[in-house]
């Protein structure tokens, strides 16, 4: 997919919901086609890999053209979806920002395994998804080069940074933690960009749940969790450093009025050796839900934002199941990492 880089005021007006009307009825048809419950299951009932491979087919109406497939065959077919769909929705997108917004992600992805590739001289393109909003092309040549000035701003800085920080200390956790953090700024901005109150409430879930899960993740293995935690969520960064470190009932507290209610109790259970799968699977359930709430929506920006995330979510469970066939996993134990669906 070619970089597409919007440079949309924010003083500019935001469409109106029937600048929405042939977008809301488009995607609520796209809908149709994505691998809810229903298929996923039959995907663990299938013969194998092959077997849920042809139910895929049948779903999005392509052509896998494997007979055996491998995970780097499975990724491939993966990212070409995404790609698709994402493109679609640029071009028929009143407001290219809320498409960006989930393009976003791609781009910190590929500046992680840049900066660490880079770093040990190691080839890491094989991970590399054509997904974002810099053209991939582009972004390899400022790697190539060592110049970054070609690259969105935020984006520049923060993989100098991270470059420089893993160059010193040779942690490449410290250089995914300030990528990271640009991220969820970038995020903010996109969200803010956009006036859209359900993505701004979305994103503030989503950074709510990530410093959430960081913070569950170091106290479980003794660490410090302050160079992790990022700003923009709706529980300030501040409140969570002012507890005392280590009180994982204190710190969930905090969350006690927000989306992720539900999760507190196996977040604490977490943090003490507890199942972290479980923990993190009911909270990309709570992004699922919240994204449901679309769906009494006529037309609006809300049906595209959350079908853009119904297909994150659908890609995720698609690659829990496919990877857990050709690892040769009962599909009971598949069947119990698998998050909520958008559509059953």
């Amino acid at each position: 997919m070619p970089g597409y880089i919007v440079m949309t005021s924010k003083r500019a007006k935001p469409p109106k919901d029937t600048d929405y009307l042939f977008l809301s009825a488009y995607v609520r048809a796209k809908e149709t086609r994505l691998i809810g419950r229903s298929a996923l299951e039959r995907m663990l009932d299938a013969r194998g890999s092959d077997g849920a491979a042809r139910i895929i087919e049948e779903v999005w109406g392509v052509k896998i053209g494997s007979d055996t497939l491998n995970a780097n065959e499975l990724e491939t077919i993966l990212s070409a979806h995404r790609r698709a769909i994402l493109a679609d929705m640029l071009k028929l997108s009143p407001n290219k920002k809320i498409v960006e917004f989930f393009c976003l992600k791609y781009d910190y992805h590929n500046a992680k395994t840049l900066v660490k590739a880079r770093a040990a001289d190691v080839q890491g393109e094989h991970l590399l998804q054509d997904c974002g909003r810099v053209d991939l092309a582009k972004l390899k040549t400022a790697f190539l080069l060592g110049d970054f000035r070609s690259l969105p701003l935020t984006l520049a800085n923060a993989v100098t940074e991270a470059s420089e920080v893993l160059a010193q200390s040779g942690e490449p956790g410290l250089a995914d933690f300030i990528l990271d953090k640009a991220y969820f700024a970038e995020l903010a901005e996109y969200a803010a960009a956009t006036r859209s109150e359900f993505l701004i409430n979305y994103m503030r879930l989503v950074i709510d749940t990530a410093n959430l899960r960081a913070v569950v993740r170091a106290i479980r293995g003794g660490a410090d969790y302050t160079p992790a935690l990022a700003d923009g969520g709706s529980v300030e960064v501040r409140r969570i450093l002012a507890a005392k470190r280590g009180d994982t009932a204190g710190i969930t507290a905090m969350y006690r009025n927000t989306e992720l209610a539900p999760v507190l109790d196996a977040a604490v259970t977490a943090a003490s050796e507890g199942s972290l799968t479980e923990f993190e699977r009911l909270c990309d359930n709570v992004l699922v839900r919240y994204l449901s709430q679309a769906r009494r929506t006529g037309f609006s920006e809300k049906p595209l934002i959350a079908y853009l995330g119904a297909v994150e979510s659908e890609i995720s469970a698609v690659r829990t199941v496919m990877t857990g066939q050709l690892a040769g996993i009962p599909a009971d134990t598949i069947r119990t990492r698998l998050r909520e669906a958008y559509r059953e």
